[in-house]
């Protein structure tokens, strides 16, 4: 304890060589924690798609129009292509999916609902919204083989419900979280439309949402993570919303998907759709989730490898500066070790003390690398939530431990060489 002691005291005597030494291996821990979540992220998404829903890797197409926009010259286009798609043989199931607003009138609890808004939405962007609720529309192939979540009370939505008019009741699911504002049978209206064609839609409640209720995200599904239904609705598409308008058409756009019978189908079916989109003019490409999924990780995993190259330059350069310091401190305090040395300590304490200090600095390093990586992911507000907080578990602070052993092995190798060198009577002679 006492060598321990004289160690803290010489470490405090040199605290501004300490201070640069720890700030520089910060930055390496931050950068190296950086690369490992992104790698970890790419993980967590795969496993959240297939947890939150039925897509196959293989059998599930996306679709992507690369040249779609909002003109009605395009939309016209699109729609016989869709309406061609639904004919193909070994497509056993095509749709979209979106997420938007709407906020419920004319409905008997409309004050509970609103402090029951109040409640949900503090803190959040949605927290001057509180008249309004996420609502995420399906068509009735997505909504059949891709949806896992249940109800707690009520019915499903069936076939039928995904052919109704505008001018129909439209069937909806609500979120866990309004399971004490509306009851199974209650109604409320919404705006559809804009301007002079905008219409109030008439929604009945057939179904609540079991809590923990979850769907993917429509903004990008691999890299944003899953919503979590207890404060969203849930309804069929209704032809207004589905194909109303061409901007509602391109919107859809970000989320369509194919279902094959068979996974040998995929060329033939891409052919013949490739083929169809080329005489309406337009160009649709398709990938298996497996080979989007695929280019996601090796797009990613190629920045995730770079910034873990330049973590470890740092580190090595970090490396290079702690041995110097460490040769240098050993060097300076010659008579302090031969003092030491006299008054019973082995060649094993001092180099038990020069490891020990190497550890205190590496994980004093690492453990703030580490929160304040988490605090700048924390803060990363850009979308509501943030996936790659999902990383930091066991699994990262275990790698970060190993990275620490690893500076802490390298960087003692040559200091303690040089304490192996050292001579009792020339650290002494020469000094009162």
């Amino acid at each position: 304890m006492k060598y321990m002691l004289l160690n803290l005291k010489s470490m405090w005597q040199r605290k501004w060589i300490i201070v640069l030494m720890i700030v520089q291996l910060i930055v390496s821990f931050w950068v190296i924690n950086h690369a490992l979540i992104t790698i970890e992220t790419i993980r967590y998404q795969q496993k959240q798609l297939f947890s939150v829903t039925h897509m196959k890797e293989e059998t599930t197409i996306r679709l992507f129009i690369p040249d779609g926009d909002d003109s009605q010259w395009f939309v016209e286009r699109f729609r016989k292509l869709e309406k061609f798609i639904k004919t193909i043989p070994n497509v056993k199931g095509y749709g979209s999916f979106e997420e938007t607003t709407i906020s419920p009138q004319n409905f008997v609890n409309k004050k509970r609902y609103m402090r029951k808004n109040e409640q949900l939405y503090a803190n959040t962007r949605m927290e001057s919204y509180t008249d309004s609720t996420k609502i995420i529309y399906f068509d009735y192939d997505i909504y059949r083989l891709f949806s896992k979540f249940q109800l707690m009370k009520g019915r499903e939505l069936s076939k039928e419900d995904f052919e109704k008019t505008n001018k129909d009741v439209i069937p909806i699911l609500i979120g866990y979280d309004y399971h004490d504002v509306f009851h199974i049978g209650d109604r409320f209206q919404a705006l559809a439309g804009l301007g002079e064609n905008a219409f109030f839609v008439t929604y009945e409640v057939v179904g609540i949402l079991e809590q923990g209720a979850k769907w993917l995200s429509a903004n990008d599904y691999l890299i944003d993570h899953a919503n979590e239904l207890d404060r969203f609705f849930v309804a069929p598409y209704f032809p207004e919303e589905r194909d109303g308008r061409p901007m509602d058409v391109a919107v859809r756009l970000n989320n369509l998907f194919l279902q094959l019978s068979d996974k040998r189908e995929f060329s033939s079916v891409e052919k013949t759709i490739e083929q169809k989109g080329k005489e309406l003019g337009i160009y649709p490409t398709l990938k298996t989730i497996s080979n989007e999924m695929k280019e996601y990780k090796n797009n990613t995993k190629q920045s995730a490898r770079f910034t873990f190259m330049v973590g470890l330059f740092f580190v090595v350069v970090t490396l290079i500066g702690v041995i110097s310091v460490m040769i240098s401190s050993i060097q300076a305090r010659k008579y302090d070790i031969g003092v030491m040395m006299v008054t019973g300590a082995s060649k094993r304490d001092i180099r038990r003390i020069v490891v020990m200090e190497l550890f205190l600095l590496v994980m004093t390093s690492a453990i703030i690398g580490v929160v304040l990586s988490y605090w700048t992911e924390w803060q990363d507000t850009f979308f509501e939530y943030n996936i790659r907080l999902q990383a930091f578990t066991w699994s990262l602070y275990v790698k970060i431990m190993v990275v620490s052993c690893f500076i802490v092995l390298l960087s003692s190798f040559i200091p303690l060489w040089n304490v192996n060198k050292l001579v009792l009577r020339n650290l002494v002679e020469g000094r009162e």
